[in-house]
């Protein structure tokens, strides 16, 4: 007979999956980390697992869901009932983006994230549409941005500094911290107007 947990309770196990997933996914990837593995780190049986997901696949989809979130809700506090935020403010924002405890990349190896594509539950995560969309929900509360901002620049410039974190162990680690602030300077310097866009396209012309 299954075990009926109430609404509080089903919360709290749900949350303990998540945490613990995440800690089993740092050390093992999420292709090696058995539904097993994550029912018995929070003391219920494998059976009992599914009925709060039906997949591994849903419970890493439900996790980014969370980082999402996370992030958004930072943003509204951030604005404090205005209705934007100078662009040199919302800089800081971003940069605590990127924390080993906000960000997503820093819970998963690129294996993960090849995995993640592949996976029906989180593909979308990884999808065009999804990165601009969200780029644009975010700069839509900024102020002081250029007129003729590409959303999909931006979301290309996260996703190298995503790529960057995810394969931080390929890098000189001394001096990873200056690379991403270099890069977080070069998107201000973009959306602020500081920097021309036109000069990339340029650079990629010489590269063809």
């Amino acid at each position: 007979m299954p075990v009926i947990f109430s609404e509080k309770k089903r919360r709290e196990i749900s949350s303990q999956i998540k945490e613990s997933a995440l800690r089993l996914f740092e050390t093992k990837g999420i292709r090696k980390t058995t539904v097993s593995e994550l029912a018995e780190s929070v003391g219920i049986a494998k059976g009992t697992f599914y009925n709060f997901y039906a997949t591994k696949g849903q419970l890493v989809a439900e996790i980014m869901d969370d980082f999402d979130a996370a992030a958004e809700q930072k943003l509204r506090k951030k604005l404090e009932g205005r209705g934007k935020i100078p662009v040199t403010e919302f800089y800081n924002y971003y940069v605590d983006l990127f924390r080993p405890n906000t960000a997503f990349s820093f819970h998963f190896q690129p294996d993960d994230i090849a995995l993640m594509q592949e996976m029906e539950e989180t593909r979308k995560f990884f999808s065009e549409e999804h990165a601009v969309k969200s780029t644009k929900l975010v700069l839509d509360y900024l102020d002081g941005i250029r007129e003729d901002v590409d959303y999909g620049y931006v979301a290309n410039m996260a996703k190298l500094i995503n790529l960057a974190i995810e394969n931080r162990n390929a890098f000189c680690q001394g001096a990873f911290e200056q690379n991403l602030n270099a890069l977080f300077s070069l998107m201000l310097q973009y959306l602020s107007g500081n920097a021309d866009k036109g000069s990339c396209s340029q650079a990629k012309k010489g590269i063809e």
